[in-house]
């Protein structure tokens, strides 16, 4: 069930948001009445609760189907970039075989379909800040990189594809059993140079594409096989130190008399920001910044007297924040257990999300575990001083949780709870060596987070613990104060 506060897709048992604690409700899309889930039919209205009609969409009208975050920031960004020649990244995804679905189901059915394929396709292109610039009847085609401008428009459209194509399992599942036919879609990237025109106030983007940039893209997803992402060599090395890619080799493109290297994008790798990338490249060696290094191995010197420290790293985008915390987590080695948080540009709206990260290393959750693998991890881990608040962490991660006390919790409840489990968690990690929590790139954070830390920084005084954190200088995060606190500027 579709969370009303946050819009997260909760489990059909679950009787709060396990992102924000919001207590979930169906609510009768045409009376608005509060009705059992069990109910077929809304008992003050009558409606259908069955098939819940969603809000249609009007595909020939951008300000129809872009959600309002995106739409003020294009309307905010326009002036700035009409005219503007802008590296971008062009998507475009289609149905495998449309052609012989559709002769196989009516146009109603066919509607219905792909209404639901849309509605998938644009819930992960904005979720990373792309835009959809046409539908092209079994598909679409979308801009990462303008008009919203991001320098890591490659990486978005990289992560927007992959999610796409996730989500694009389940719903094939759904279409195979009720059509009993196979729905997968192909995904073709390129990156390169558009102009960009006016952009008017219904969100109608005119460009005019340079080179191949456009037809390469298409190119790209229609040779590309069902259910797979395929991209050009111009934005493989745009996303290469981020993502793990099958190289193709080159191809035959029409259009082209000479083939094209191509590669598959297979998954996201192990870098998750440009500092990771960097040291994926080799580093080349830190200097000039000898009173950044000495200020924190002051702090962490105090800390392994049991005299708490909070340091923010703060300095314009690129001067250099996550490289200087990587040189001093090298420095400090083993004498720390060191932690780290990120917040990205797309996570401002995902509740926890940086402390999810700390609570998967708490308990070494791997990637690809299964749900009881994680489970057992986090009872053996546990122990009995945590055991409690075992619950906490399950609903963190998005496992089911079975507890009843925990499941007749408020929204309050379960957040204050969230706090103190973390608290609790973090500062059993201090307890046989000193703890360092990096919490990277502050400005992208989640107000909850930012809450959640705030309290934390308040609860370790007199605990071996230095809470770091790195971001800009327009952040201006709650925890920012106090005897043990210190700004760290970056020049």
């Amino acid at each position: 069930m579709k969370c009303p506060n946050c819009k997260f897709e909760n489990k059909p048992d679950d009787a709060f948001c396990i992102k924000c604690g919001e207590k979930l409700e169906l609510i009768c899309p045409k009376c608005s009445a509060v009705v059992d889930p069990e109910n077929a039919f809304c008992g003050k209205c009558g409606n259908n609760l069955r098939e819940p009609k969603e809000t249609p969409i009007d595909y020939s009208e951008p300000s129809s189907y872009t959600p309002g975050f995106l739409a003020d920031k294009i309307l905010t960004s326009r002036g700035r970039i009409e005219g503007e020649r802008k590296l971008v990244t062009i998507l475009f995804a289609d149905v495998v075989g449309f052609t012989a679905i559709s002769e196989k189901l009516d146009a109603e059915d066919i509607h219905r379909i792909m209404d639901g394929c849309f509605r998938i396709i644009l819930d992960e292109i904005h979720e990373y800040e792309g835009t959809v610039n046409q539908f092209t009847g079994d598909g679409v085609m979308a801009i990462f990189g303008a008009p919203v401008a991001h320098e890591n428009h490659a990486q978005r459209a990289c992560h927007a594809s992959l999610a796409i194509q996730k989500a694009m399992e389940g719903y094939d599942e759904k279409i195979k059993n009720r059509y009993a036919l196979d729905f997968k879609m192909r995904i073709g990237l390129n990156s390169g140079h558009v102009i960009v025109g006016s952009i008017g106030d219904d969100l109608r983007m005119d460009y005019t594409a340079q080179g191949d940039t456009v037809n390469l893209a298409s190119r790209m997803e229609s040779s590309a096989d069902a259910g797979n992402v395929r991209v050009t060599a111009h934005t493989y090395r745009l996303a290469r130190h981020f993502f793990n890619f099958k190289p193709l080799g080159k191809i035959h493109v029409k259009g082209k008399e000479e083939p094209q290297e191509a590669y598959q994008l297979v998954e996201t790798g192990a870098a998750e920001t440009r500092l990771d990338a960097s040291v994926a490249k080799g580093l080349t060696k830190l200097v000039g910044r000898q009173p950044e290094m000495e200020a924190l191995s002051s702090a962490f010197e105090k800390v392994k007297r049991k005299n708490t420290q909070v340091v923010d790293v703060v300095g314009e985008a690129g001067v250099g924040k996550s490289r200087l915390v990587y040189e001093f987590r090298q420095q400090i080695g083993s004498e720390a257990n060191f932690m780290t948080g990120i917040c990205t540009h797309y996570g401002r709206n995902i509740n926890f999300l940086p402390i999810i990260d700390l609570v998967r290393q708490s308990f070494s959750i791997e990637e690809g575990m299964t749900e009881e693998e994680a489970r057992h991890r986090i009872r053996e881990k546990a122990g009995e001083k945590l055991k409690s608040m075992v619950p906490f962490y399950e609903n963190l991660l998005s496992l089911k949780v079975d507890d009843p006390k925990f499941n007749s919790l408020n929204p309050e409840g379960r957040k204050f709870g969230t706090f103190e489990a973390v608290k609790d968690l973090l500062l059993a990690q201090s307890q046989n060596q000193p703890l360092v929590v990096f919490i990277e790139d502050v400005h992208w954070i989640d107000k909850i987070s930012e809450d959640l830390l705030t309290f934390f920084s308040h609860c370790i005084q007199e605990h071996p613990v230095l809470m770091l954190t790195a971001y800009r200088p327009e952040a201006k995060p709650s925890w920012a104060k106090g005897a043990y606190y210190h700004r760290l500027g970056v020049e």
